[in-house]
């Protein structure tokens, strides 16, 4: 499940990922749909948190909007031509 991790702090912050990426958020910024996995056991996911320098919230997908997405990813793979006169 996509998660969104806002930064609460009035600096810059990098927020290292399981993967071995970081994210880096300016002040207020919001990085969505990260997936859980990157922040699960993640030690200094939870040091920031308990400092609340970060807010980690989940993303909930509701039907509608599941399949408002299917449709958007489904137009944008349709391959654009011109016909050549």
């Amino acid at each position: 499940m996509p998660v969104a991790i806002k930064n609460l702090s009035s600096r810059p912050i990098f927020v290292p990922l399981n993967s071995g990426a970081n994210i880096r958020l300016s002040p207020g910024e919001v990085a969505e749909k990260i997936p859980d996995v990157e922040l699960k056991d993640n030690t200094k996911v939870d040091k920031l948190v308990s400092q609340r320098t970060i807010a980690v919230a989940k993303q909930e997908r509701t039907e509608e909007k599941a399949a408002s997405e299917t449709e958007a990813e489904e137009e944008s793979e349709k391959p654009r031509t011109r016909r050549r006169s």
